[in-house]
């Protein structure tokens, strides 16, 4: 490819490189899968890069094409992602405060055991910091269908959980 367009690519992703890290790493379980799932999606994303018509909407682009390796490994491995302390990490930083890092893992771990799409779009809202537009772009369907999804998906976690420290985490992670 010329080097503009290697240009251009590059700064169509670095914007949104870190919500995307953060968006593997939730959904793949591990490192080493998140960086898998980074490099597939970035190779897929760059070589069909001068098929995208319409730049302005590149970053759902890069989100769909993730989600659909995701799911398409899933569907191959039948694997739900188990919870990993060093993942978590990557995804929230509570520092030394071992009782909230608990207590995050507890809430994680009730996200992923939501159905799939329920669990990506709390994911996405959550986690990654997309907007209710984007995450629409992304899964398709209608904007009301992805804010149904998140009611209920915060809904569903907040009944799954047993004590008040769980749910002020579900609270806090879970705000709108």
């Amino acid at each position: 490819m010329e080097d503009h367009i290697k240009k251009e690519f590059i700064e169509l992703y670095e914007p949104v490189h870190d919500q995307f890290c953060r968006y593997c790493r939730a959904i793949s379980g591990n490192t080493e899968d998140a960086e898998d799932l980074m490099q597939d999606t970035l190779l897929n994303v760059f070589e069909r890069f001068d098929q995208i018509k319409d730049l302005s909407v590149f970053k759902s682009y890069v989100y769909s094409v993730a989600s659909n390796l995701h799911k398409m490994k899933q569907r191959c491995n039948k694997f739900k992602a188990a919870f990993n302390e060093e993942e978590t990490n990557q995804i929230v930083d509570f520092g030394q405060n071992q009782e909230h890092f608990t207590e995050f893992k507890i809430v994680y771990e009730k996200i992923l055991s939501l159905p799939a799409k329920t669990s990506e779009t709390l994911i996405l809202y959550h986690i990654s910091d997309l907007s209710v537009i984007e995450i629409q772009k992304i899964q398709g369907g209608s904007i009301a269908a992805v804010k149904s999804r998140l009611q209920r998906g915060r809904e569903k976690v907040l009944s799954l959980l047993n004590t008040k420290e769980q749910i002020k985490m579900a609270t806090m992670l879970l705000t709108i």
